[in-house]
């Protein structure tokens, strides 16, 4: 999943990407009581059901200003073992998955809770039944001085109150994570 686990293996290690999206996923943890304190609650809410779930698939995808393709990494996490793909290396790689790692697919960075949370009207771009969340976060600047940008959000959450779609920017990158929870098998053979 985005953001690799806690203990710096491989999904760790898969790109850049990771590290940004893993940033992305972590500010939607609690801590955000703020204007949109319920729909605040709602994504923390959301991301922690992402963390308890036995599993998942993710597929994320960064587009960056001067790539022609964008990077793509998918994450299947079956119980306690993870599949990570390496874009570099264009291979699967397994490796076990502590609880610890598991709850801190969401948790890197707590520093940059949501803001200025809304639910919008909408349904999840696929069609199905899910609430369309919109926030903002202050984030360090894509310039690596010490100034902060503003990266706005949005998150698709299904009936069950788990994530489905993530979508957001900071700066000129666009990021963008799907996650499936049904008929999660090894992608050997993919």
């Amino acid at each position: 999943m985005a953001g690799g686990t806690a203990s710096g293996r491989a999904p760790a290690r898969v790109g850049p990407a990771a590290g940004l999206a893993g940033l992305l996923l972590a500010a939607l943890l609690p801590g955000a009581a703020r204007a949109g304190e319920a729909e605040c609650a709602a994504i923390a809410a959301a991301m922690q059901a992402l963390g308890a779930a036995e599993q998942f698939h993710s597929l994320l995808t960064v587009q960056t200003p001067g790539r022609r393709r964008p990077v793509r990494e998918e994450r299947f996490v079956l119980g306690d073992v993870v599949y990570a793909n390496s874009p570099g290396a264009g291979r699967w790689v397994k490796l076990p998955m502590t609880a610890a790692e598991r709850q801190a697919l969401g948790a890197g960075l707590v520093a940059y809770p949501p803001q200025d949370c809304r639910e919008e009207a909408g349904t999840a771009p696929d069609g199905a039944a899910a609430r369309l969340y919109s926030f903002r976060q202050m984030l360090p600047g894509t310039t690596g001085k010490d100034t902060s940008s503003e990266a706005p959000g949005r998150l698709w959450v299904a009936a069950d109150g788990r994530p489905r779609r993530y979508e957001g920017q900071h700066g000129e990158v666009q990021v963008t994570l799907t996650i499936d929870y049904d008929g999660v098998t090894p992608p050997y053979g993919h």
